[in-house]
């Protein structure tokens, strides 16, 4: 040992960087497309690699600790294809970075964009005034190369929507006319109106929606289309609502109507449901003066078990806030959830009732029974006849028992214990009846067939008229 010399540091060598692709031979349209997966190694013969430094130029550098990565490379506006100059070197644990990094050109392309009409959601066959649609844009080289959103009704002009919409609403300018004429346009859930209208829309006609997509290359996507469908014409200003599954009221009421010479659009929603109630539903409403609603109560199992009219109360509360007029009568199911607590009946939300009983045992109103009105304003409102023994009756407790119109003599089994209110209204901001409600239904009522005439006129042509 005595006899050993001492040796010399020998300098850090640098790393050595690979790309585990050298070239990629494509071109003109075989290129690849703008989002790109690299794999590079390093490997350090005095030491270890501590990470990885990126550049596009070999300027900037970035520096990452991982060995793979997919890459999105931006092609300029207007640009269908370019080359990227893509440099990756190694650092070793002292920082000494590869001094000939390695190098790949990748050659890529614009990929055009994709867009699709829902095809679950539909636009109906046949269009009550007011459809929307939805769709799905979308883009290989990422969302962010997407730059507008195009639609089209039959031969009208494209109209260019934000990349980001992809829900629309159209309204006929002029739904009491069959004619050609431009749709006013809302646009996204919340329902903005645009303030530049549609071309195209054929009231009393058959329509197409086309859709398409152009991304910040220019490129297009092919158009989707729309079964053909048929809008119709809004006839009247008053909209008869049947959410009955039995034929009987039906029948009642448009003799009821034809005898007080009023007329009506209907719109059966057995047959007809609203694919979108919000805002669709809404805007639809709008297009009325006035909406005569009945129904039978039915729990809808394709909505979560919720009536009709519980889906719809949102709308229906923006309508009368707007100045609508709704008259509405229906049972509710034994299900019915009477608390104002969380998960209530959105209908305690619209109407004049508060919440109803939730007292064991059951409130009936015996055939024969004379329902007469007990408010001071409810003088002409007339007597009103039970034509049929009703069992399982929703009186209801009122959120203003000064805007109660009927209440009801009342048998009840099981020491049930409630109010006896079945009607009542609420007012606009001018102080004049927006809403008559029934929590009952009305075409048992026709004891008295003249009285329930009365009743029609009196709602639709006095507490309405303004």
């Amino acid at each position: 040992m005595i006899s050993c010399k001492e040796g010399q540091l020998l300098d850090n060598l640098p790393p050595e960087t690979k790309l585990f692709l050298t070239e990629i031979n494509l071109s003109g349209q075989d290129r690849l497309n703008s989002v790109v997966t690299m794999h590079w190694s390093g490997e350090d013969k005095d030491g270890y690699v501590a990470g990885y430094e990126l550049s596009l130029d070999e300027v900037v550098w970035h520096y990452v600790t991982i060995q793979d990565s997919t890459f999105r490379f931006d092609l300029e506006l207007n640009s269908d294809t370019t080359d990227i100059d893509f440099w990756v070197r190694a650092i070793d644990g002292e920082g000494l970075a590869d001094p000939t990094p390695a190098y790949l050109l990748v050659p890529i392309k614009n990929t055009p964009p994709v867009a699709n009409l829902d095809s679950v959601i539909l636009i109906p066959d046949t269009v009550y005034s007011v459809f929307s649609a939805q769709w799905k844009v979308d883009d290989l080289d990422g969302f962010q190369t997407l730059d507008s959103v195009f639609i089209k009704l039959n031969d009208g002009a494209w109209f260019s929507l934000p990349r980001q919409m992809d829900f629309v609403t159209v309204v006929p300018s002029q739904p009491d006319q069959n004619t050609l004429q431009p749709g006013i346009l809302y646009t996204g859930r919340n329902a903005i109106k645009e303030t530049t209208p549609i071309e195209g829309l054929i009231v009393g006609g058959e329509n197409r929606l086309y859709l398409r997509a152009r991304d910040i290359a220019g490129s297009f996507s092919l158009s989707d289309t729309s079964k053909v469908f048929f809008v119709k014409q809004k006839g009247n200003d008053l909209l008869v609502i049947d959410d009955h599954s039995s034929d009987t009221p039906t029948d009642l009421y448009r003799e009821i109507l034809a005898k007080g010479g009023f007329t009506y659009d209907f719109l059966d929603l057995a047959a007809n449901t609203p694919p979108f109630w919000d805002p669709t539903f809404g805007i639809f409403l709008n297009l009325y003066d006035q909406v005569f609603w009945y129904s039978d109560g039915t729990a809808q199992a394709s909505l979560g078990s919720l009536l009709h009219i519980e889906v719809a109360s949102n709308q229906l509360q923006v309508y009368l806030n707007e100045g609508g007029k709704l008259f509405g009568t229906t049972r509710f199911p034994t299900t019915f959830n009477s608390s104002l607590v969380s998960g209530a009946s959105a209908v305690f939300g619209f109407s004049p009732m508060d919440s109803i009983s939730t007292s064991e045992g059951q409130a009936r109103i015996p055939s024969d029974s004379v329902i007469r009105s007990t408010a001071a304003f409810a003088a002409d409102f007339p007597p009103l006849i039970c034509s049929n023994f009703i069992s399982g009756a929703d009186p209801f407790y009122a959120k203003d028992p000064a805007n109660d119109i009927y209440t009801t003599p009342l048998k009840t089994s099981g020491n049930w214990q409630g109010p006896a209110t079945i009607c009542g209204r609420t007012v606009f901001t001018n102080g004049r009846t927006n809403q008559v409600f029934f929590s009952v239904e009305l075409h048992k009522l026709n004891g008295d067939p003249q009285a329930l005439e009365q009743l029609f006129e009196r709602v639709l042509r006095h507490e309405f008229d303004w």
